[in-house]
């Protein structure tokens, strides 16, 4: 039995595209700035949810919803945009991948999630509170913003815990 093996030519070898990495300081720079991003709008998303029950338990709507709807403007959209765009950077340029491991591809689709949810969803109905607190009129969405934004801490709660344990191996076929 004749057992062929094929060598790669150097000229193949040396224009293979190494994959991307970052160096050990700049990844350091990138995670910390994902981890503080994440770990801000995880507050910001519970002190609207504090407000929110707040309002809900009859504390002044003038005073409650347009804190809230700051917050939500100032800090959780902000927040969950830098999330997941140094996220996605984390995902492209480190060993981890986008679609490698089974926690940061469900990381990816709950931060994907809760932003576009945070911008379509949390952010009109705190503006519409808080123009309605502000108008003297009676806020209807007092337990919509409860139940989004306990939904939203909930979420972030769950893509750190992802982060910590790594669950679920790796995707079958992704090495």
């Amino acid at each position: 039995m004749v057992v062929m093996t094929t060598r790669v030519p150097a000229a193949v070898r040396a224009t293979a595209r190494p994959p991307r990495r970052l160096a050990p300081s700049w990844r350091k720079l990138l995670l910390t700035v994902h981890v503080i991003s994440s770990v801000g709008l995880l507050g910001a998303d519970a002190a609207v949810l504090a407000l929110g029950l707040a309002g809900w338990y009859g504390t002044d709507p003038l005073t409650v919803y347009p804190a809230a709807q700051l917050l939500g403007e100032l800090l959780v959209l902000p927040s969950a945009l830098l999330a997941l765009a140094s996220g996605v950077a984390l995902g492209l340029l480190t060993p981890w991948g986008l679609v490698r491991h089974w926690w940061v591809l469900l990381k990816l689709a709950l931060t994907v999630g809760g932003t576009a949810l945070a911008i379509l969803v949390l952010l009109p109905t705190l503006g519409s509170a808080a123009a309605a607190a502000l108008a003297h009129q009676p806020v209807t969405e007092e337990f919509a913003l409860v139940k989004d934004a306990g939904g939203a801490s909930g979420v972030l709660v769950v893509t750190v815990l992802l982060s910590l344990y790594k669950p679920f191996g790796r995707l079958r076929g992704r090495r």
